[in-house]
């Protein structure tokens, strides 16, 4: 029900401030186990998935917002599974694989953090981890444009459009153990991934396919 009713309030809030569009909504697929991997361009990010993938979506949250009184019921109501950005967490691991072997759908913004300048920055291995050990699909999403709607180091909305771009889904063996070069090379594929998706919205050029607004 919270997760309802947080989706049902992100579209409104969406709605007031410039609505969202969505590009290549067919790629996503119907159902789980899905891996969903987005760069972090704002606070406001999760709830720009949450508004548009009708699936729901448990996120990783880096542990120390959990922290913060108000931060820490929303994160918990919503299911969010807390992270240590400084150490393997493998119970956290455990319980997204948990999720994904039920069908379900794990959000990740392999970023650590958001992005001070908007810049992609290096991504961390752990989305790499779960799609080889679970062997669930990958989809690579890019959002541009929520850093104009809650700037970083601000806490005020403001008005802007939002532009979410679906990639094509990536697939990998499940073979559940693979070595520190597969998994590099999993993070290269994905990084390729993610900047021809930011360079063709950032030119305007939104890669191929059907869009929608909201």
């Amino acid at each position: 029900m919270f997760y309802s009713i947080a989706k049902a309030l992100s579209f409104l809030i969406f709605k007031l401030t410039g609505g969202i569009e969505i590009y290549g909504a067919e790629r996503l697929p119907k159902k789980g186990p899905l891996i969903i991997v987005s760069n972090h361009q704002s606070l406001i990010d999760p709830f720009v998935l949450v508004t548009c993938i009708p699936m729901r979506i448990v996120f990783f949250a880096a542990s120390y917002l959990f922290k913060i009184p108000v931060v820490r019921q929303v994160l918990t109501c919503g299911g969010a599974i807390p992270i240590h950005r400084e150490k393997g967490d493998f119970g956290s691991f455990k319980k997204a694989l948990e999720i994904l072997g039920r069908g379900g759908v794990v959000g990740i913004f392999p970023e650590g953090g958001v992005s001070p300048d908007g810049n992609l920055r290096p991504l961390m291995p752990g989305w790499a981890y779960l799609a080889a050990k679970s062997g669930a699909r990958v989809l690579p999403v890019t959002i541009w444009g929520s850093r104009n709607v809650l700037p970083v180091g601000s806490f005020i909305l403001r008005r802007g459009r939002i532009t979410l771009n679906l990639g094509e889904v990536m697939t990998f063996s499940g073979q559940g153990k693979v070595s520190r070069e597969e998994i590099s090379l999993m993070n290269e594929r994905l990084e390729k991934e993610f900047r021809l998706l930011i360079i063709a919205q950032f030119n305007g050029r939104i890669f191929d396919g059907a869009s929608k607004s909201i």
